[in-house]
């Protein structure tokens, strides 16, 4: 019982996405689909979950084949694929994000809220009896592992075999992603087999029953997940050894330190007090912490002032009377958001229009101010080969990329058309839901702005990312920043213990 594909072909104009590529999927596993940034993970779960029709090749269900022509048509025939950047609706109830599209009505079309209810928690029981979610709530303001949950439960509802899962914890804390694992395990023993796409390695041997390696566009390897080993994995992906620093990018840039480019004192906002925090240029600094330890918040505040009802801030020597994101921009403040889908690119438009949202002026007007498509064309594949962004043309939808290339985007719409403009920036999970080739680019070009003499300011949930880029680390506790760590006494143990508000 499985999902076969058989020489699936996708050709895009100059670039062959996928070449040759057979694999299949069977209903009673969890099969991890790893590879680098571009490898084709994203085009192969579009073709399978219908959102693609490939350039050649076959689809057998069953042993039967098949043509699915959309979403829809793999619905129905049983494939169901909950997308990383999530499809839920904030503002209504989990109950109706369940149903969503197929509520029970009366008459006059008016929506049965009491049998709603009903056939939602029926669902949550069927699927996932151990967990108790409040479905009558806003699911924006649930966490976000009940919210991956519900939109686990909303894919499940129709006669589902195969659930491709894209990243389903890359915004979790570490405490919710052991929880979805626990759920996730159960499915295939209901009859519901798993494709798993996730970069965090680990979580893809935990759980997995086979992983498939993907890279350049061509199958490597099918390996039982016992049998295999990360560094193993690793170099199935990139083709070089993981333990080689200059093959991996992790060359590391001599840096030195200038002026003070930013100084909080007294700073308030929420339930988040901060006494004094500075970073000088060329610095990196890291800030970690639990769930709701108020780093993020905190980082945040820095560019949009949200919240913020006392302190002071002085940049680059000047005390600022105002924060707001338009001002700090104008200052030289630069800040990349975390879910890059919601809060930082627009999925329909394409590539070079994402990259000219934050000062297209800069770049796409020449000598007489009349807008230069070839103006634009040139900055943007200067940024795009800047940071490495694989897509086929600068007119490539945003939608179509990988999340490595998705987030190498929103890091490049700060660098398109500024030059050095940007003095300090702030990158809120600066590698969420990419790749480990992805994420170690996006690390090296961190460290290359530093090294240019841009502060930069890490905010992430992953210890191993702020122990590769950060040159001291600031641990929140309860919305208290704790003393800094040095470069020479980074340990995972000695940050769970800070963020955990434990004495120095």
């Amino acid at each position: 019982m499985a999902v076969s594909l058989s020489q699936i072909v996708m050709q895009y104009p100059g670039t062959r996405a996928l070449d040759r590529v057979s694999m299949d999927f069977r209903f009673d596993e969890v099969h991890g689909l790893i590879g680098e940034n571009g490898a084709g993970k994203t085009t192969l779960v579009s073709i399978l979950g219908g959102s693609q029709q490939p350039t050649d090749g076959r689809i057998a269900i069953d042993g039967q084949y098949v043509t699915l022509h959309s979403a829809g048509d793999a619905l129905r025939k049983g494939i169901a694929h909950v997308s990383q950047e999530g499809s839920l609706v904030a503002g209504l109830s989990g109950a109706q994000n369940i149903l969503l599209g197929d509520e029970p009505r009366l008459g006059l079309g008016i929506i049965n809220k009491p049998e709603l209810r009903r056939r939602a928690r029926a669902l949550m029981t069927r699927w996932f009896p151990q967990v108790d979610l409040e479905l009558d709530l806003p699911v924006e303001s649930l966490p976000m592992a009940d919210q991956k949950i519900i939109e686990i439960v909303r894919a499940l509802r129709g006669d589902i075999r195969l659930l491709i899962l894209d990243e389903p914890t890359a915004t979790l804390p570490a405490r919710e992603k052991e929880s979805l694992w626990a759920i996730i395990k159960t499915l295939p023993a209901q009859g519901v087999g798993i494709v798993l796409i996730s970069h965090f390695l680990s979580e893809v041997k935990a759980l997995s029953d086979r992983i498939t390696v993907l890279r350049d566009g061509r199958h490597i390897a099918t390996l039982q997940a016992s049998e295999t080993s990360e560094g193993g994995l690793i170099d199935l992906m990139l083709q070089r050894s993981a333990g080689s620093d200059a093959q991996n990018g992790h060359i590391e840039i001599q840096r030195k330190l200038g002026d003070t480019v930013l100084e909080i004192r007294d700073w308030k906002l929420g339930g988040i007090e901060v006494d004094t925090f500075s970073i000088r240029a060329g610095e990196i600094v890291g800030l970690i912490g639990l769930t709701g330890a108020g780093h993020f918040g905190f980082a945040r505040s820095l560019y949009t002032g949200t919240g913020v009802f006392s302190g002071t801030c002085r940049f680059r020597g000047e005390i600022l009377d105002r924060i707001d994101a338009r001002s700090m921009q104008r200052r030289g403040v630069a800040f990349i958001p975390d879910q890059r889908m919601e809060n930082s690119l627009v999925a329909d438009w394409d590539v070079r229009e994402n990259l000219a949202m934050v000062h297209p002026q800069h770049a796409s007007f020449g000598a007489t101010g009349v807008l230069s498509s070839s103006r634009e064309g040139r900055e943007a594949r200067k940024v795009m080969a800047q940071l490495n962004v694989k897509a086929n043309s600068p007119g490539q939808m945003i939608k179509s990329l990988s999340g490595g290339n998705k987030q190498k985007v929103s890091i490049g719409k700060w660098l398109y058309g500024a030059g050095e403009r940007y003095r300090l920036m702030i990158f809120v999970e600066p590698t969420e839901g990419v790749d480990v080739g992805a994420k170690r680019e996006i690390h090296s070009h961190l460290k290359r702005l530093a090294a240019g003499g841009t502060a930069v300011l890490v905010t992430s949930s992953d210890l191993h990312e702020i122990n590769e880029v950060a040159d001291r680390v600031v641990p929140f506790a309860n919305g208290r920043p704790g003393a800094s760590i040095p470069k020479n006494a980074f340990s995972e143990k000695r940050f769970i213990s800070a963020m955990a508000g434990d004495a120095q």
